[in-house]
């Protein structure tokens, strides 16, 4: 036994000895590597603060000692050998605004900066100035959040939150295994940490002069800004105030492992994006000559186009523009001769299940394809146009891009609300990355980077409408643009392609022959006022340009490039209760349905545009996206959906049927819709006339207007002198709304007519009933006969008819009030007798597409690209509001009645 333990020992001692030598070369290499940077450490500062800031100096930043706050400090033995300490640093480079960084060090036992390890940029703000950051109380298990502002020429835009404890990315279900092992990747290369960091950003409104950060504990972060008072919890992302705009620091999805790869790549200081455009542009180049041997051999195909048959619902029968609306257009001249079949000749989408459609109106999407390369007329440049009059275009930051000057966090997902989401219609990708010109963005009110001078810009202005154009030489967003996107210089303007004298297009590096074949897409507005989107594989910048000129674009703009970063989708939402069975299998590689995890009431149906359009993360934009999006919205139009009656399958001819054509519309969308209808089982006899009115359409005078564009009126017959005025409700009229109530929604409100409800039992003395539809504000008109006496039972069956269509909001007017189609007929489209016009409603124009910025000149190249090549620093000075406290703002305390760190703006 003893013989057996000595042996045991010596052997025990035997690995203790062999134990010990990697451990002894692990000291020797910490040394060694310590010492190595020994030059850039000062041993003689007075404290680890300064000897930090010191040793940033050698890395080109600029830090004040008292501005630097550590997560950890000293960690023992294994923290001398192998690091782990952190400290968040506020620092710039020369010229800079400050940003925050997440700093590694190597201590001693004793606390003395031995080493420093790599830093990181947590806030990569160009033109906004962090203030430094306070730390959350220390609690055991718990990790640190840092508090801070965002200052934009000396006042506080948000307060922000980082917590260094990262996110559990096993929370995100809906992320692959391969997804999370990229997005942990990513964390690491960002901040150094697999779980990275959870970022919270609260805009204020209005923003404050002067503003401090109290932590009260974890969860109650205080900001006191200009005596106003609002409390954050950063782990909750909630504000105590409505007027706090909260962006939550949530995932999205990485991009497919080759553009994520990219990224990547590109991200490594020690390469950087000029490398990577080198690669770029040598693959691209390699590509296009195998693709230009194998055309040699076995020539171009001239076959009718697989991806324009394949189309669900698309119909291959001529397409003719209705002379009324102008619309679809007219078929596309091919640019080269002999033309391919179906070579600009539109495909209708009427009928697809994949759009979401406004019933009663044609289908506002077409789509069709050019060829815009004379040396390569096998390939092929797709469109798909659409009519701004019916569908609307919105865009939406990314949760990364672009990264934001001013340190808004884009949300990165298309608004979660039902009076959207029932209207989502398309999607497609945006432009560059900021790191590719920081062209400018801003989405529903929030500047993400502010404009370039001369830049290609599409924008929703604040009335809905889609407009395009060059942006003036100077950079101030004007009142009327609610987002705007920005990139490169306009690829075709005026009709004419690229008359900037643009050399770079993307995708080469500076002095690189630019005529790079890769996939590209782009946006326009057409001689008609439509809007177009492009898409093509393996075409140059100006084949783009000569499919937009085909398509007889006047203004068109480069979007994203590169396979992977772009594609158009489809969507076809509505309530799951709702929604109607496909009735086929889906064809997985490019349709999808499917629930939102964040609106599980919902239901959509996803197509991409094209069967071979392999864009990443199918279905995306519907999605949380990490890069910024366009997406589309029908707009409300008449006749709306369709009439109810009581008469079920007993209806007779036309009956519940709207009517638009042959109306006084004065333009497109229709202003009035007009059919008849029975409201009454138990009354067959009584028929009823209805009449709808688009309130976006009109503007309502008393009287007769006195113009041309009469669509509506309303009018008692002679003798009568007027309407009586009898009931405690009021239809109202503003610009663009309809109301029913007792006072008026707002201060220019006009009562147009009075009423009473139906228990009212001036109801039965009615000849009309009016209602507002809930979803999209159009105005119902019932008429009843002339000689008509309601009974009771009636009026609760014109009430419910009302209902049935929709209004929630609904009253009865007492008296001989009639409604007539412009001036002279009845709502039956037939001459209506002598009558007096109280109201008139006329035609008003509605959002559509059309040219911004038209007195902005074509300048030199020499005037434009020193303009756009600036780095964005500055911005125009943000507006504070009055000190008054905004609703859920309390006042501050009494200074001095709570202690905390103070955040001075700077």
């Amino acid at each position: 036994m003893l013989l057996i333990s000595r042996g045991n020992t010596e052997s025990t001692r035997s690995v203790s000895k062999l134990a010990w030598r990697p451990a002894a070369a692990i000291v020797v290499f910490t040394l060694v590597s310590s010492w190595a940077r020994r030059d850039r450490i000062d041993d003689t500062a007075p404290n680890l603060s300064t000897a930090l800031a010191k040793a940033l100096a050698h890395e080109g930043l600029t830090a004040n000692p008292s501005d630097i706050e550590w997560e950890n400090g000293a960690r023992g033995i294994g923290g001398t050998l192998f690091g782990g300490s952190h400290a968040i640093v506020r620092a710039h480079h020369p010229g800079e605004p400050n940003d925050l960084y997440l700093v590694e060090a190597r201590l001693s036992p004793e606390g003395s900066l031995l080493s420093l390890g790599s830093h990181y940029n947590l806030t990569h703000t160009s033109g906004a100035d962090e203030t430094k950051p306070v730390l959350s109380p220390r609690a055991h298990g718990r990790s640190i959040i840092l508090a801070y502002a965002t200052v934009v020429d000396g006042l506080s835009t948000a307060v922000h939150t980082i917590d260094l404890g990262g996110e559990n990315l096993e929370d995100y279900s809906d992320f692959s295994r391969v997804q999370k092992w990229q997005t942990a990747i990513t964390n690491v290369q960002q901040t150094g940490r697999a779980r990275g960091v959870v970022h919270h950003t609260f805009a204020l409104d209005p923003v404050a002069n002067v503003l401090s950060l109290v932590w009260r504990d974890r969860q109650n972060l205080e900001a006191v800004g200009d005596g106003n008072v609002v409390h954050v919890n950063p782990e909750t992302a909630t504000a105590s105030s409505a007027m706090v705009r909260v962006s939550k620091g949530e995932k999205a999805k990485p991009q497919a492992i080759i553009q994520w790869s990219v990224d990547r790549v590109r991200a490594l200081p020690w390469f950087g994006d000029d490398n990577m455009q080198y690669v770029k542009a040598i693959a691209f180049t390699a590509k296009a000559i195998a693709m230009d041997a194998k055309t040699k051999v076995f020539g171009e195909s001239t076959e009718p186009d697989e991806d324009l048959k394949a189309t669900v619902g698309g119909t291959n029968a001529p397409v003719y523009t209705d002379p009324e609306i102008g619309w679809p257009p007219a078929p596309l001249p091919p640019p080269f001769k002999p033309s391919t079949p179906g070579e600009g000749q539109w495909v209708s989408l009427e009928g697809d299940p994949f759009i979401t459609q406004n019933p009663g109106v044609p289908c506002p999407f077409v789509t069709t394809y050019v060829r815009g390369d004379a040396t390569k007329q096998g390939t092929r440049v797709y469109i798909t146009e659409w009519d701004p009059r019916q569908i609307a275009l919105h865009m939406q930051a990314g949760t990364v891009e672009p990264v934001s000057a001013t340190g808004a966090a884009g949300p990165g997902v298309i608004p979660r609300t039902p009076e959207v989401m029932k209207r989502v219609v398309g999607g497609f990708n945006g432009g560059f990355q900021a790191t590719h010109g920081e062209y400018g963005m801003q989405a529903n009110g929030v500047l993400y980077l502010p404009p370039k001078p001369y830049a290609a810009t599409v924008m929703e202005l604040r009335d809905g409408t889609t407009a395009f154009g060059s942006w003036p030489g100077k950079s101030d967003v004007p009142e009327d643009v609610l987002s705007f996107r920005q990139n490169m210089t306009a690829l075709v303007e005026r009709g004419k392609w690229n008359p900037w004298g643009r050399t770079w297009w993307g995708g080469t590096p500076p002095g690189w022959h630019d005529r790079i074949n890769t996939t590209r897409s782009g946006i326009c507005l057409t001689q008609e006022k439509f809007v177009a989107y492009f898409f093509g594989n393996e075409i140059p910048p100006d084949a783009l340009a000569k499919a937009m000129i085909a398509a007889r674009c006047t203004y068109g703009m480069h979007l994203d490039m590169n396979p992977g970063l772009v594609g158009f989708e489809f969507y076809n939402t509505g309530m799951a209760n709702q929604y109607k069975p496909l009735g086929r299998p889906l064809q997985p590689d490019w349709e999808y349905e499917g629930i939102l995890s964040d609106l599980p009431d919902f239901r959509f149906r996803a197509r991409r545009m094209l069967k071979h359009m392999g864009h990443i993360n199918f279905p995306q934009y519907i999605h949380r996206d990490g890069r910024d999006f366009f997406y589309l919205t029908t707009r409300p139009v008449l006749p709306g959906s369709p009439m109810p009656t009581a008469a079920g399958d007993k209806k007779e001819p036309g009956e519940a049927t709207w009517r638009v054509k042959g109306l006084p519309q004065h333009g497109f969308p229709y202003a009035t819709a007009i059919g008849w209808t029975h409201p009454s089982l138990k009354h067959p006899e009584l028929k009823v006339r209805v009449l709808r009115i688009d309130p976006r359409t009109v503007a309502a005078t008393h009287g007769t207007a006195d113009n041309e564009k009469i669509v509506a009126s309303l009018g008692v017959p002679q003798p009568e002198h007027g309407s009586p005025n009898m009931g405690d409700l009021r239809l109202w009229s503003t610009p663009g709304v309809f109301t029913i109530g007792k006072t008026a929604h707002a201060d220019k409100a006009e009562a147009l007519a009075y009423g009473v409800l139906r228990s009212s039992a001036a109801a039965q003395t009615a000849h009309a009933a009016v209602g507002i539809h809930d979803e999209d504000g159009m105005l119902t008109w019932i008429e009843i006969p002339e000689t008509a006496t309601l009974a009771p039972e009636e009026v609760a069956d014109i009430d419910a008819l009302l209902l049935q269509m929709g209004c929630s909001s609904r009253m009865f007017l007492p008296g001989q009030l009639r409604a007539y189609l412009g001036r002279e007929l009845g709502i039956d489209a037939t001459p209506a007798r002598a009558h007096s016009t109280l109201i008139s409603f006329s035609r008003v124009a509605t959002p559509a597409a059309e040219p911004h910025f038209a007195d902005t000149p074509i300048v030199p190249f020499n005037v434009w690209q020193p303009l756009q090549a600036q780095r964005v620093r500055y911005f125009d000075k943000p507006k504070p509001k009055a000190s008054a406290s905004p609703a859920g703002i309390g006042k501050a305390p009494a200074p001095g009645a709570s202690s905390g760190t103070n955040v001075p703006s700077e």
